[in-house]
This record gives structure tokens, C-alpha cells and sequence, in this order.
């Protein structure tokens, strides 16, 4: 008598607290307010470690249940609740899944949980799961929460190399000619995406692209392997790849590019690379002036300058003397230097330290600002270590903004050679002359108007107004 008074008291404080007089879907009892029920349980056994590789249905499952309840009660439904256990041990977040009596779930939804607690890495990843069992006799409802328990999902290995090469006409098709693709640090299942940027200098420059796993293997065409687009010739800038008999993909016309590929989903993007770069910001009047940053020859995708910045100065790019796809604290900004350049809250880059810096700027899929020391050199003839660039041809860096780059005096009364030194780059691709008392750069140039210097004498340049002497 006493066990059945007891059921009858949850029965009855389920109807008044957890009904609310509408009783036509049951078969959504979790759309009540239900109340959690007393002296029933729901013990659930953890399904075996999954492999979604072989998984070939919509649903799986992931637990069976046995319920302890009275005579004339009914479980209406159930939910799993899934948690992702992190390094302590402790369940963390909350993901409900619908699930039948069986204990099986969609399993779409069970790979979105595991890849948005985890991400898509292909290892064995542990989920806490408890599961909501609702049960209904007459017209009241009831919920039941199970024990906890652990589960184990491992994902499907997408076919991701951990590196991609670039072959084609405007590279060589062979493995030492091949330019690799560039990458972030993050694993390649949650970061699918390499980007390159390449140059063709002729139209109808055929392209394939190699994956690491041929190379490791030592079978550099093997195929499957190989990718490309699936028709052979197809110039299409964007689409579909394939790395089964794949095609050659096709640059239809002579420029500058960046290609993205995205090898989670086999897709490709080509569009052509700026030429140009410019700076702006709060000591640039924020777009009244705009400062053209010099490329680097033949890089097609980096510039450089030498500037000084102000505690506090504000600055950003843009392809154009103008706004429009302009960045700052989007960039990954590596200040070798310590400007303290750091982004704001408006995506400007901030100068933290005043002081003389260069500036180097890769503006290609990716985006980055390197923070160098103002190094600026003489090489060649009047040089003292000749065409060796080291500190026997470093300029003086100036104190002041309006202040003067001083160089070493010329040895020799010759032509003189003027340069920065950054990035591995040969001096005669970041070099500048200075023509009619203006500093003139050499960029994407051939080979500049020589001036003769007499031994003796000293350069004077002056990079705030873009002035120089020699005497």
C-alpha cells in the first residue's frame, strides 16, 4: 500500500506541476513541462566503439535502455544527450539528439557533435552520454534521466594529404620544379584549405597539383593521386576537382593569381592577385593620403617600405588608393622589431612603440605583416664589404621622423648600390637609387638609371618625404 501511495504522489504532482491540459501529442511529450519522475529509472549500456568508416546507414546506435517502472506506464520517447569530456574527465556542453527505443540516432547528427565538440580530426574522440527517457500513464508525463555513460566515435579519414604541389607550365612538371602549396599550422581535417600564388607570364598555362602522399611513396603520377579538375583543358576558375584520371586545369591568361583549394570538399578558386599596395591610417588622414608600398620584384605578392610610426598610429592596406578589400589586424602580424604593432577593435593595426620600422606586407591568400628592423645597406663598388651586404654597409637609422639615413662613406668613386635585406631575398629585387633628390625604387623594374658617387662622399636619404643626396 505504502509503494503505491508513494507512485500516486509523483503521478499526481506530475499532473498538476508538469501537464498542461493538452493531451492530443504524446508523441512529443518533451513539448510538457514535465516533471521528473520519482522511484522510476532508466539504466542505459553504452554502444561499442564506433567506427564511422563503417557505418553505411542513416541511423546507428548508441545505447540500449532498460526501464524500472510501474505497470501501466509508457515511454513515449527518448533523447540523447551527448557531452564532450575534456581533459579532467569532466562532460562539458550539451547536444540532445532524438532517439528510438532501440537507441539509435541520426547519424548525421552524431558526426556534427563529435566534429563541432572536436573538430573533423580523424582519432578516437570519448563522449559522455545520458539519455531522457519520457513516460506517460493516463494523462500524466514524466521524465527520466539514465546514468551517465561514455561513448567512443572515431570520424571518417577524408582522402587529405598533409601537403599539396603545384605543377604546370609556369612552373615545370617534375618534382623539382613543383612550388608548394602554403598552409596553417592547424591539422589538415580542420583546415582543408592550401593557397598558392603563381605568376604566368604567357596565356594557356596548364596546371595539376601533386599530393604528399605520391611523393612519399615515390610514385609522382601515381593515379589515383593525382588532382585536377576532371576535364582535361578546363579553364573554369572555380569548380570541381577529382584525384582519379584528373585533368590539367588551365590559366587561359598571362597574370598574377592566387589559387585556394579546399580538399575537405574538392573545390578550387582562381582569382587574379593585386599589383599594387597602398597605406593609410590616422597619420594618413585615413584615406586622404594613401602611401604605395614598393614589391618586391617578381614576387607578385610582396611590398615592403620604410616607415616611422607614432605611439598610437593607426594604420592600414588596401590593393588601391582607395578602401575596398583593405586589412589590418585581419593580418598575422610577426613584429620581429617590437612596434607593439597589435590589432584594435576595428581591425586597424596600432603602434604600441615609436620608432623607425620596416614593413614588410604579403598581400596574397593570406595576409601578413612582418615588423622589421630599418636596416638599409650599400653594396657593390662603393661599398666597404663590396657586394657582400653585412654591417660594414649599414646606414644609420635616424632618431626622428624627419630624421636622415646616414651610410658608410664610398670607397670608391663608382656607381653606387642602395638596398634593405629581408626575407631571403637577392639585394637587387629590394633595391632603390636616388634620381634628382628623390629616392626612386626599383620594384617590379629591370635594372635602374646608374649614378656615379665619388669616393668620400655619403648617402642621405630621407624617407619621410621620400628625399636623398649624395655628398
Amino acid at each position: 500500500m505504502r509503494k503505491s501511495f508513494i507512485y500516486g504522489i509523483v503521478l499526481t504532482t506530475a499532473f498538476l506541476s508538469g501537464c498542461k491540459g493538452d493531451y492530443d501529442d504524446w508523441a512529443a511529450p518533451q513539448g510538457f513541462d514535465a516533471e521528473e519522475a520519482k522511484n522510476i529509472s532508466v539504466n542505459i549500456t553504452p554502444a561499442a566503439a564506433i567506427e564511422m568508416e563503417n557505418v553505411t546507414t542513416e541511423t546507428i546506435q548508441l545505447f540500449t535502455a532498460s526501464i524500472d517502472a510501474p505497470e501501466g506506464m509508457e515511454v513515449t520517447a527518448y533523447e540523447a544527450v551527448l557531452s564532450k569530456i575534456d581533459e579532467n574527465g569532466v562532460a562539458q556542453g550539451k547536444t540532445v539528439l532524438a532517439a528510438d527505443a532501440s537507441g539509435n540516432v541520426s547519424t548525421k547528427e552524431v558526426v556534427s557533435a563529435v566534429e563541432n565538440y572536436y573538430g573533423k580530426n580523424p582519432i578516437a574522440r570519448k563522449l559522455a552520454i545520458t539519455v531522457m527517457a519520457y513516460i506517460k500513464q493516463a494523462e500524466q508525463a514524466f521524465y527520466v534521466s539514465s546514468n551517465q555513460a561514455e561513448i567512443q566515435v572515431t570520424l571518417i579519414k577524408p582522402d587529405i594529404s598533409e601537403s599539396y604541389y603545384l605543377v604546370g607550365d609556369m612552373a615545370g612538371w617534375d618534382e623539382a620544379s613543383m612550388i608548394k602549396f602554403t598552409h596553417s599550422d592547424v591539422n589538415v581535417y580542420d583546415d582543408p584549405v592550401f593557397t598558392i600564388s603563381i605568376t604566368t607570364t604567357v596565356d594557356d598555362q596548364h596546371w595539376k597539383i601533386i599530393p604528399q602522399k605520391n611523393i612519399d611513396a615515390g610514385d609522382f603520377w601515381a593515379n589515383p593521386g593525382v588532382v585536377g579538375p576532371k576535364v582535361d583543358g578546363d579553364d573554369a576558375m572555380s569548380g570541381q576537382l577529382v584525384n582519379e584520371g584528373a585533368g590539367a586545369g588551365k590559366i587561359a591568361k598571362a597574370g598574377k593569381y592566387n589559387m585556394t583549394i579546399n580538399m575537405m570538399d574538392y573545390t578550387y578558386e582562381i582569382t587574379e592577385a593585386p599589383t599594387e599596395l597602398y597605406m593609410t591610417g590616422s597619420e594618413y588622414s585615413w584615406g586622404g593620403v594613401w602611401k604605395q608600398l614598393t614589391p618586391v620584384n617578381g614576387t607578385g605578392t610582396d611590398y615592403w617600405t620604410i616607415v616611422y610610426l607614432s605611439v598610437g598610429e593607426k594604420i592600414k592596406f588596401a590593393p588601391q588608393a582607395d578602401w575596398g578589400n583593405d586589412f589590418g589586424g585581419q593580418a598575422t602580424v610577426n613584429d620581429e622589431a617590437g612596434a607593439g604593432l597589435v590589432a584594435d577593435t576595428d581591425n586597424n593595426l596600432e603602434a604600441k612603440n615609436a620608432g623607425w620600422y620596416l614593413l614588410h606586407i604579403v598581400n596574397g591568400v593570406e595576409r601578413i605583416v612582418n615588423v622589421l628592423a630599418p636596416n638599409v645597406y650599400l653594396t657593390g663598388d662603393t661599398a666597404p664589404g663590396g657586394w657582400s651586404i653585412d654591417e660594414t654597409g649599414k646606414f644609420v637609422v635616424p632618431e626622428t621622423k624627419d630624421g636622415e639615413f646616414v651610410s658608410p662613406a664610398f670607397v670608391a668613386s663608382k656607381e653606387v648600390r642602395m638596398c634593405v635585406n629581408f626575407g631571403g631575398y637577392d639585394w637587387w629585387k629590394v633595391e632603390f637609387i636616388v634620381l634628382d633628390g628623390k629616392i626612386v625604387y626599383r620594384g617590379n623594374g629591370g635594372d635602374q638609371e646608374r649614378v656615379s658617387v665619388s669616393e668620400g662622399q655619403k648617402a642621405y636619404l630621407n624617407f619621410t618625404d621620400g628625399t636623398g643626396t649624395f655628398k
